[in-house]
């Protein structure tokens, strides 16, 4: 399969779990943050698991996604972009399990 579709999948994937998908399955275990860029849902309660910051981070990683078919982008900066997406989701772990696909697809490709 191409990799600009790969990239493209990846990136509707992301844009669906980190923005519209609604559940009330929560992985975190860590309390939400007080600030409101930093809250998002815990408990069972239904409605989507990503806090508005990481709604806005994740387009970073979508934008490199797709650029790096279109611009000269060293394959060392996607794997810090991705080191750096590992790091922050641990800020809530619904995010590391909505990642997790991506991690691996992209750990796939490099290797390639």
């Amino acid at each position: 399969m191409n990799t600009l579709t790969i990239s493209i999948l990846e990136s509707s994937y992301l844009i669906y779990m980190f923005l519209f998908f609604q559940t009330s399955i929560d992985f975190n275990i860590l309390p939400s943050a007080k600030n409101w860029l930093f809250k998002h849902l815990i408990g069972d309660e239904y409605g989507v698991r990503i806090c508005p910051f990481g709604q806005i981070a994740i387009f970073g990683l979508i934008f490199l996604l797709i650029a790096r078919h279109y611009f000269n982008i060293p394959k060392t900066y996607i794997l810090y972009a991705l080191i750096l997406s590992f790091i922050l989701s641990f800020m809530n772990l619904n995010a590391v399990v909505y990642l997790t696909p991506i991690w691996i697809t992209e750990f796939i490709l490099y290797y390639k």
